[in-house]
């Protein structure tokens, strides 16, 4: 991997946006090299400052622990099927790993301890914290502070309902940045599943996504800074509002949501594979080598050498980027899990640039959600959800430019 690449690949991404950009006279070049400078600060702090990148390291035991308490309670409830021991001699172990029965379960026990964590106000804190710190260091108006610092632990549509009052007060320009920050980012609700199923191919997994999150949000920021430039607002709004709940009632619906998590996973899962499979087959009739994951990979070829890979290796990561786009991340990553021919370095790069919720799924849960919240801005929501897709992808793919940077 070169490291003139990733240089012309961050000239190219926030060039191209630029030359779309709805006002080129409001866009301010400080914001922009702001932005990118961040991106540049925090993967460095995070994966070359060796006390910084060693305490994010020490979260992967927390992984192990979740992980090891979950498989007990799940062999309890399921047996051998959840990974427990078996009645009988298995003929072939390889093929003995059951998603919904091995990875799911970990959904449950996560959305719970987030649920807990934000009702106890653990979470809420960092929540703020962080939403000031964003505040100050790009000018964003409270509301639009607080709600990108949300989409580093929250999904797609939970994040923005940290700010729910404020959301019809959001310029457009606000708007975009709030989906586009969703969209870039990846809950904390899923973040230790992707980290479990990837830890045996990167290492300390939990500690990179964790990091890809928080880069891709100030290029999130930047690029709907540039796509669509808007004036400060006067929502200053800081704190999340508290609900009046026991910790019991928090721990009982926390539930309920994750079971309907895990319901539209196996859902989604199914029925996008079997999509899959049926265009491959009809693309099978016209070539038999001829794939949906080979027109990715022929078509976002360029891209992914933009961001540092070798023009041959550039297929596969393609294909990856490709696969995250049309189905989802975790299918790109359960499809990463199983590559041996990218390099340490690639694998890294690779995950940080699939880091995100941009998706074509992602767009219809975005839109449902805030068309119920907002239906007097219908089609607005719809532009800006849709515009917003693109510039999700384009924002982690400037994190993978920036990891190859920081890593060459």
């Amino acid at each position: 991997m070169g490291n003139v690449q990733p240089i012309l690949g961050l000239c190219v991404f926030v060039g191209i946006t630029f030359a779309f950009s709805r006002d080129h006279r409001g866009v301010l070049p400080k914001r922009v090299i702001l932005g990118i400078a961040a991106q540049f600060v925090i993967a460095f702090l995070l994966l070359r400052v060796s006390f910084v990148s060693n305490g994010l390291m020490a979260l992967n035991s927390v992984v192990s622990v979740l992980q090891s308490a979950t498989d007990r309670a799940a062999q309890y409830m399921f047996g051998y099927v959840a990974g427990g021991p078996t009645p009988f001699d298995v003929a072939n172990p390889d093929n003995s790993f059951i998603i919904a029965f091995q990875v799911l379960p970990l959904i449950l026990v996560v959305t719970v301890l987030s649920a807990l964590l934000f009702h106890f106000g653990i979470l809420s804190f960092l929540v703020e914290l962080i939403g000031k710190g964003l505040k100050r260091a790009f000018g964003l108006s409270g509301a639009l502070g607080l709600g990108a610092a949300a989409t580093i632990f929250f999904g797609t549509i939970e994040a923005p309902l940290v700010i729910k009052p404020y959301l019809n007060r959001l310029s457009r320009g606000e708007l975009l940045a709030l989906i586009v920050c969703s969209m870039s980012t990846i809950a904390g609700s899923v973040i230790i599943l992707y980290a479990s199923v990837l830890e045996r191919t990167l290492p300390g997994a939990l500690q990179h996504l964790l990091t890809a999150s928080l880069i891709s949000v100030p290029a999130a920021l930047t690029l709907a800074h540039i796509f669509s430039p808007t004036s400060d607002s006067d929502l200053d709004v800081s704190g999340i509002a508290r609900e009046n709940k026991t910790w019991i009632e928090a721990l009982l619906d926390a539930v309920d949501d994750a079971v309907k998590m895990i319901i539209s996973i196996v859902a989604i899962i199914v029925v996008l594979f079997a999509f899959i499979y049926l265009l491959d087959d009809l693309l099978a009739l016209f070539n038999p080598n001829l794939s949906i994951g080979v027109i990715f990979g022929f078509v976002l070829r360029p891209v992914m050498w933009l961001v540092g890979f070798d023009w041959d290796k550039a297929v596969l990561a393609g294909e990856l980027m490709g696969t995250k786009i049309f189905l989802n991340e975790f299918v790109s990553y359960l499809a990463l899990a199983d590559v041996t021919s990218f390099t340490p370095k690639e694998t890294i790069v690779i995950a940080y640039s699939l880091c995100g919720f941009a998706n074509i799924a992602s767009c219809g849960i975005i839109i449902a959600g805030l068309v119920a919240i907002l239906p007097e801005r219908r089609k607005e929501v719809v532009d800006v959800t849709f515009t917003a897709l693109i510039l999700g992808n384009v924002a982690t793919l400037m994190t993978g430019c920036v990891v190859s940077l920081i890593l060459w």
